[in-house]
């Protein structure tokens, strides 16, 4: 659709993340530690340290389906905002999710 969700609001000011992110963690170990940044540069660079997991599963495999997990820890990394200077993250409290879902 040309939309995205990624922003990131630094003194008010909201800068749009039009480029894809990549996100890297293991599916089978989902409270190892996961790491989210650009594809193409260095402007989104994020560790996520997990520290609790919440699990919502609803229907049936075979027919409509949702898996939830949400992962809630503390991020640690950096991000470079339109026309500003990289800024550091140290252990910033927050949350990232798969979902899957078959309707």
């Amino acid at each position: 659709t040309g939309m995205t969700e990624n922003g990131l609001c630094v003194d008010g000011r909201l800068t749009k993340i039009s480029e894809d992110l990549v996100f890297d963690y293991d599916r089978s170990a989902m409270m190892e530690r996961w790491r989210v940044h650009t594809a193409g540069t260095d402007r989104i660079d994020l560790l996520l340290e997990p520290e609790f997991e919440r699990v919502s599963e609803s229907g049936r495999r075979d027919g409509f389906f949702s898996s939830a997990h949400q992962i809630f820890g503390c991020y640690s990394g950096r991000i470079a905002p339109d026309g500003g200077k990289p800024i550091e993250i140290r252990d910033l409290f927050g949350w990232i999710e798969e979902h899957e879902a078959r309707w």
